[in-house]
């Protein structure tokens, strides 16, 4: 049989993420620290949530109340210093812009660290996200690393 497909082929293992789980929420449900609703297989945000939805707490709200980063993001160099509340600026932009498309994407908290900023994200999308945005508004070097086998982004930034 010359042809026939190999049957000993590794296979992947699922990622893991303790903080969405595999069954769904009721539906429809609403998250009670931060109104987001899970309504029809996504989280999304409604002006007004549906008659006799379950309250819960969504898998971001979850992450932030643990400091459980999804993404992580240094920025630093002579640069940020002159132009720090510009960049803040830009990125609450930008996570205003992720949350609208996808809720549970989110800052965790943002400090300073050795002249350095560094952001928390709740997921790997809005830490790739802030980064980009810097390298594209402000140029500089970009490094995005994604740690095999995790759902987890590692993002830095530098500008002297």
């Amino acid at each position: 049989m010359p042809n026939s497909p190999r049957k000993d082929r590794l296979i992947k293992e699922y990622i893991h993420d303790p903080y969405f789980t595999k069954e769904k929420y009721p539906d429809p449900s609403v998250c009670k620290k931060c109104g987001v609703v899970f309504h029809e297989g996504v989280f999304q945000w409604m002006k007004e949530v549906p008659a006799g939805a379950a309250e819960m707490i969504c898998p971001a709200c979850r992450r932030i109340e643990d400091k459980y980063e999804g993404g992580i993001v240094y920025l630093e160099g002579e640069f940020l210093q002159k132009h720090k509340d510009e960049i803040l600026n830009l990125i609450k932009n930008v996570e205003e812009d992720e949350m609208a498309y996808r809720p549970l994407e989110r800052i965790i908290e943002i400090k300073e660290e050795d002249g350095k900023l560094v952001i928390t994200t709740t997921y790997e999308h809005l830490a790739r996200r802030i980064g980009e945005a810097v390298h594209k508004a402000y140029k500089g070097d970009l490094n995005i690393q994604y740690p095999e086998g995790w759902k987890y982004a590692r993002v830095h930034w530098k500008r002297d």
